[in-house]
């Protein structure tokens, strides 16, 4: 009924997270109703999106320079570095501003059955980084509080032990089992960052 190509551009709206095969063609069919103008506009984004995008050499963290706007902050705090999953839990605490330091963003979690090598070539970065920058005085390990999250967390604790200069700590559990950073209001936030272990 719906030619290969609309085919295809509703198996790629599929692919992103949490979207459905329904939501996928409402947003098909939502683009296809855009004037031109919005169309032209939204393509040409695209285009340099795709052409310009980088991710920060320090945190991984994707700009459009080779050092994202949090690692060249020079009021950031140097000697905290917290770890998270997901680009999205960087801008939940960037809006509840409760966080100073600065980041490191692994991408995803590693899962069994999953390959997720990019994570673990991040981690090789992150390695790089703590025996270059002689500053960094603590860790903080910002993983959602779900079982998914523990394969991650061990590998973490296997590679930052090698650090005995570097204190490594833990967001206090004012999330919620289960609960993710993204979603996590404010309040909550800065009591998991202040109550750290």
């Amino acid at each position: 009924m719906l030619p290969p190509l609309f085919k295809k551009i509703i198996n790629f709206f599929n692919k992103f997270p949490e979207i459905g095969p329904r939501q996928a063609i409402r947003f098909f069919f939502w683009f296809l109703k855009q004037d031109q103008k919005e169309k032209k506009e939204f393509l040409e984004n695209l285009k340099v999106l795709i052409e310009n995008t980088k991710f920060c050499k320090f945190c991984f963290f994707p700009s459009l320079e080779e050092v994202c706007s949090i690692c060249s902050d020079s009021k950031r705090l140097n000697e905290i570095v917290m770890i998270v999953a997901r680009e999205t839990d960087v801008l939940s605490l960037e809006t509840a501003k409760v966080f100073k330091g600065k980041y490191f963003v692994l991408g995803g979690l590693i899962l069994p059955f999953e390959e997720k090598s990019f994570i673990k070539e991040r981690l090789k970065h992150l390695e790089e980084r703590l025996k270059e920058e002689k500053n960094i005085k603590e860790i903080i390990i910002g993983l959602p509080f779900i079982r998914e999250a523990e394969p991650t967390l061990k590998y973490l604790e296997n590679i930052l032990k090698k650090y005995d200069k570097i204190k490594v700590t833990k967001l206090a559990k004012g999330i919620p089992a289960g609960g993710e950073i993204e979603f996590t209001d404010p309040e909550t936030l800065k009591s998991a960052i202040e109550q750290r272990k």
